[in-house]
């Protein structure tokens, strides 16, 4: 049991330095890191397209060997275009998001109208709400790059302090007890 506990105390802490330390790699270069993650997720997409390309070409059942065989050519080819040109979809991404916060906000602006209509109160507030989040989503637009990296640091900034978090909680449990 107590060696149990000790592992664990060791394993907290050891989490808790990795935690910061890739933190602090996303904190102070965010965009090689993103960019590297995309490369890493299109590898990740290449060896599943493999992976289920061959278990297409091995399975005896028609459905799921050509299930397996659009699922595999499918990941492949997305994997390969990932690798290839990971900043590409880095920006397509935040585009896509900048789309969305967009039409959230577009969305929200309606039910604001619709409350102060009805003459119900702080529809002035959700009005406000409702515009800030149209102005995010075209400054998304217009500068997913600029996002991108700021979303980065942010991520950065929560990985060191939950590794720091991590590293204290390790800190503060009791060492191994000898009776």
């Amino acid at each position: 049991m107590d060696q149990k506990f000790a592992s664990t105390k060791l394993g907290t802490i050891v989490s808790g330095v990795a935690l910061a330390a890739m933190g602090i790699i996303l904190f102070t270069n965010p965009q090689s890191a993103m960019l590297t993650i995309t490369v890493m997720l299109g590898w990740v997409l290449v060896v599943m397209g493999i992976v289920s390309l061959a278990s297409a070409l091995t399975r005896w059942s028609v459905i799921l060997s050509t299930a397996d065989l659009y699922a595999g050519i499918v990941e492949l080819l997305f994997g390969i275009l990932l690798v290839n040109i990971p900043g590409f979809f880095v920006t397509w991404i935040f585009i896509l998001l900048g789309i969305f916060i967009l039409v959230s906000g577009l969305n929200s602006l309606y039910g604001a109208n619709a409350l102060q209509a009805l003459g119900l109160p702080r529809a002035g507030t959700a009005k406000v709400g409702a515009i800030l989040a149209i102005v995010l989503g075209v400054l998304v637009l217009f500068s997913p790059g600029l996002f991108a990296d700021t979303t980065m640091v942010i991520c950065g900034i929560a990985l060191v302090y939950c590794g720091i978090v991590r590293i204290v909680d390790g800190v503060r449990m009791p060492s191994e007890h000898r009776a």
